[in-house]
């Protein structure tokens, strides 16, 4: 028997965005995961990492005597490709400033209902 034999190909996007990055009143990640909601993905999951940088070269770190640090966030996301492709240009019109990529991604949904 195959363990695999129930896992579907699909699509691991990710995008890179900052903590203080924002779509109009709201956190950019949280504008971002509402769209994806309201699109109908399947999930995505935000992540808030504790140091990084991006395209300007500025170092983002969490330390103890930071107060607005500007952490890096990523929102992942695994689903099939024909749900998260159409969205693409939204998300690009939205994000403005980060980065997105998309990766290949085997995924099982398990359900307990």
């Amino acid at each position: 028997m195959d363990a695999t034999a129930d896992f579907r190909d699909g699509k691991l996007l990710r995008i890179f965005v900052d903590e203080n990055d924002r779509a109009g009143a709201q956190p950019l990640y949280v504008a971002v995961v509402e769209l994806l909601r309201k699109k109908g993905v399947a999930g995505a999951t935000v992540f808030r990492g504790i140091e990084g940088f991006g395209s300007h070269h500025q170092i983002h770190v969490a330390t103890v005597f930071s107060w607005s640090a500007n952490l890096p966030v990523l929102i992942e996301v695994v689903d099939d490709w024909n749900a998260l492709e159409p969205i693409l240009p939204e998300l690009q019109a939205l994000i403005g400033d980060g980065l997105v990529t998309v990766e290949a991604a085997r995924y099982l949904r398990l359900s307990a209902h």
